[in-house]
């Protein structure tokens, strides 16, 4: 024993004595991995820094720069700062995260401006722009303190690569559009700038129409004032450029999903291509101004993917039931229809996991009714005003969610446009395919649509159409699930050719494939971006246009018109604009007119869409008076001057789209003057009685 011991203590001074040696050389393992270890902090304390200076120039650049900054603060920081601090496991394929911190940041402004003003308290700029710097800073000490995971190169540069192109159509598919489009996006305008100009959430349309209270899913304007105030734009360039900025990512968060659900990131790069790049929706939103029902898509993948796990993992995981319910509260802020497509999801994956495990029954029930439970109680100021204003009324009066038949008709222009035909077929393939290899995420997301198509057409049970789901609106959100199924079939395509070639093509397969999805990719981005080729090449029939030119209300030769409008008229100026019939006797306008009020702060006699949530009086007011304004004939001269009179009319504004009043009506009346006429667009001052 004695022997052994000076053995062993000899052999550990002479361990030691090596270690001593390996300090002072440069084969030391030890100094080795410290100098890794200090390169690796340098590099990731490099990349913030990078971030940080590039974020600067951007900045400094111009409105676009602005707006490409506040949107990665406002629409990743929160989502990656809570992210980074819950750290549940997941086990998300590379690249998938992004999805997630984009949706939680979706969520977490809303949510934050909820209880601010349910606490009575304004999110004025200087305390919003305060917030955006304490995200950088919080984000960064974040970065520093977490892992890291290698990225495969090809993986990088390909959902890098995807995510431009995506952006590039979206930003082309707007070149020469001055303000959004169609009827929805003024309301949404009025409602960013209420946020914007109050710190709180618009619960009153007051002082610019007699609309209080209003009940309306506000989420998406809290992130659209928030991206104004940090990037400093002008409102209606915000709800333009940032829904663009929006749809962009609808690719980042198809890859999340797809990659998480058919464990795949090639299959995440094919969705997020077939959604960016191939499908006409959601790139046609931007030409109804769709950005709510927009934003509430971008969260439910993440909310898919978070509702998988959940249910999927076999112990309950508290953080896991947290951040699904966080995503689940904000959901409830932006947009109540899609938060009915992600409650029928969450019913028949529900159903999926049962009849996999029925023994767990129990378990997935308390799960999803405890993930409600939080989620409701995140959101309860804003539940609770649902509950007494809508729910209940509904409730006592079921028949006024239901809606005409006709209001219900199938679009089979907007079903089979453009590529849908194929990505239609291929979804179906990939739903037969995943149905009979017992796939049953997949087969979760094929049972989804069905239960959309049902949901949208209740008659089939023998109940009444209704307005709140309609096929339109079931339609327009097929890209999502079709997306996927499309995905998992090519991927499944590709797993199966794979064995049927030599080992030796197969480097050259993939350079092969490769070339083929970049090509596929770019032919998509021309399609969707409306760049015409020269004629002799005789491919332009098969572009799919974007933006609708009807719903072009503003030109650029407006632009002029309503800025001299806002300087040289008195706040309290009432202007006459033209208008037109719209859905079931609402009017809308016609030309850039009808901007006066979210822009101008000017009176219009064709007020938002949103006036139909007024009083009975005021909405029958509007609606008569623009009867009136309609039924104008050039020859109407005593009808025109009796309606100007009695509304007390100080303006006439006429842009270049034009409308039933044309300025031949108006040219050579004295009780008109014209103070601006240039380009097409003419302003009336109206001669005050003697």
């Amino acid at each position: 024993m004695p022997v052994l011991l000076a053995f062993r203590r000899r052999n550990v001074t002479k361990i030691n004595c090596r270690l001593v040696h390996y300090r002072h050389t440069s084969i030391c393992p030890g100094d080795r991995f410290s100098r890794l270890r200090r390169r690796s902090v340098f590099v990731r304390a490099a990349i913030p820094i990078t971030l940080a200076l590039l974020g600067l120039a951007l900045f400094a650049s111009g409105p676009v720069g602005r707006l490409l900054v506040a949107a990665g603060i406002v629409l990743f920081g929160p989502g990656y700062i809570v992210w980074s601090l819950v750290d549940v496991e997941l086990r998300l394929p590379r690249l998938a995260a992004p999805a997630l911190w984009l949706s939680l940041s979706l969520c977490i402004v809303p949510l934050l401006f909820l209880w601010s003003s349910t606490l009575g308290l304004h999110l004025t700029p200087a305390v919003l722009r305060g917030q955006a710097l304490g995200v950088v800073l919080l984000a960064g000490w974040c970065w520093q303190r977490s892992g890291s995971r290698r990225v495969p190169l090809w993986l990088l540069g390909s959902w890098l690569g995807l995510l431009l192109l995506v952006a590039f159509t979206r930003a082309v598919e707007i070149r020469g559009v001055v303000l959004p489009l169609w009827v929805d996006s003024l309301h949404h305008t009025l409602l960013a700038r209420i946020v914007a100009e109050t710190g709180r959430i618009p619960t009153s349309l007051e002082p610019y129409m007699p609309v209080d209270p209003l009940v309306y899913h506000w989420g998406y304007h809290t992130v659209i004032a928030t991206l104004k105030v940090v990037a400093a734009l002008p409102i209606a360039l915000a709800v333009l450029w940032g829904g663009q900025a929006l749809n962009a990512l609808m690719a980042v968060t198809m890859y999340g999903v797809a990659s998480f659900l058919l464990r795949s990131p090639r299959a995440g790069l094919i969705a997020g291509g077939v959604v960016g790049l191939l499908s006409l929706f959601p790139a046609y939103y931007v030409t109804w101004g769709r950005y709510t029902q927009l934003t509430g898509l971008l969260v439910l993948p993440s909310l898919m993917i978070v509702l998988v796990a959940l249910l999927e993992r076999p112990t309950f995981d508290w953080r896991l039931c947290g951040l699904n319910a966080l995503l689940l509260s904000g959901l409830m802020l932006i947009h109540y229809q899609v938060l009915t497509f992600y409650v029928v999801f969450a019913v028949v994956y529900a159903g999926v996991a049962i009849v996999q495990r029925p023994q767990q029954a129990g378990q997935v029930v308390a799960r999803v009714a405890v993930m409600g439970t939080l989620a409701a109680l995140l959101a309860s100021p804003w539940v609770m005003t649902m509950v007494r204003k809508v729910l209940v009324p509904v409730a006592v009066q079921p028949q006024k969610l239901a809606g005409p038949a006709d209001y219900n008709s199938v679009d089979w222009g907007l079903l089979l446009v453009g590529n849908n035909w194929l990505l239609f077929s291929l979804a179906g393939i990939g739903a037969i395919w995943a149905m009979l290899m017992a796939r049953w995420r997949i087969v979760a997301v094929a049972a989804w649509v069905a239960a959309l198509g049902v949901l949208a057409n209740p008659t089939i049970l023998g109940l009444p159409p209704s307005w709140f789901v309609t096929n339109q609106t079931v339609i327009i959100a097929l890209f999502l699930p079709v997306g996927i199924l499309a995905a998992f079939c090519i991927d499944q395509a590709l797993i199966w050719l794979r064995p049927l070639l030599a080992r030796s093509v197969h480097p050259a397969a993939k350079l092969v494939g490769g070339a083929a999805a970049a090509a596929i990719a770019l032919f998509g981005t021309w399609q969707l971006s409306g760049i015409p080729l020269p004629p002799a090449w005789n491919l332009n029939r098969f572009q799919i246009p974007v933006v609708n030119a009807r719903t072009v209300l503003a030109t650029p030769a407006d632009m002029p018109a309503l800025e001299w409008a806002a300087t040289h008229t008195a706040p309290d100026a009432r202007f006459l604009v033209n208008s037109a019939d719209w859905l079931n006797g609402s009017p809308r306008g016609t030309d850039a007119g009808w901007w006066l009020l979210p822009l101008a702060q000017r009176w219009v006699t064709t007020p938002p869409a949103m006036y139909i949530y007024g009083g009975p009086a005021y909405k029958q007011a509007v609606e008569a008076l623009n009867q009136r304004i309609r039924a104008l004939r050039p020859t109407d001269q005593a009808a025109l001057e009796q309606l100007v009179r009695e509304q007390q009319i100080t303006h006439v504004f006429l842009g270049k789209q034009g409308g039933p009043i044309k300025p031949e009506l108006l040219f050579g009346n004295p009780l008109f003057i014209p103070v601006y006429d240039a380009d097409g667009v003419t302003i009336f001052a109206v001669r005050p009685n003697p």
